[in-house]
C-alpha cells in the first residue's frame, strides 16, 4: 500500500485541481467577517467566560450543589467582574437574560442591580 498522495483522474480533473476548485468556492461563498459586530478578541473572550460562569452557577444552584447564599454571592462577584471589565450595561443585561432564559430558577438568587455611582 502506497502511503503517498496519489493523483487520480476524476472526469478530466486531477484530485489537486478538484481540491483547488472546492477551496476557491468555499472562500468565495464564506460569510464576510464584517457581518459580525465589531468586538475585540478580548471582549468576545470575556463575554463568553462571563456567560459560562453564570450558566455554571445557575446550573449548580439548580442541582443543589450550591446553597442560595453561595449562589447569590457567586453571581454578585460575576456581575462585579463584568462591570469592572467594562462589558457595558447592555452586555450585562444580555448575559443575564440568556442565563435566566436557560435556567429560570436562577432568578431566585439573582443579586440586586449593582449601583455604578
Amino acid at each position: 500500500m502506497n502511503s503517498g498522495l496519489h493523483v487520480e483522474e476524476l472526469g478530466g480533473f486531477t484530485l489537486r485541481k478538484l481540491l483547488i476548485v472546492v477551496a476557491a468556492t468555499c472562500l468565495l461563498t464564506a460569510t464576510p467577517s464584517i457581518a459580525m459586530p465589531a468586538l475585540g478578541d478580548l471582549e468576545i473572550k470575556l463575554r463568553g467566560e462571563a456567560q459560562g460562569w453564570l450558566n455554571a452557577t445557575c446550573t449548580y444552584y439548580g442541582l443543589g450543589w450550591l446553597q442560595a447564599d453561595q449562589g447569590r454571592q457567586a453571581l454578585k462577584r460575576l456581575m462585579l467582574l463584568m462591570n469592572a471589565h467594562q462589558l457595558g450595561n447592555l452586555d450585562v443585561e444580555q448575559v443575564k437574560s440568556v442565563a435566566l432564559a436557560r435556567d429560570p430558577g436562577c432568578q431566585a438568587i439573582w443579586p440586586e442591580p449593582i449601583d455604578e455611582n
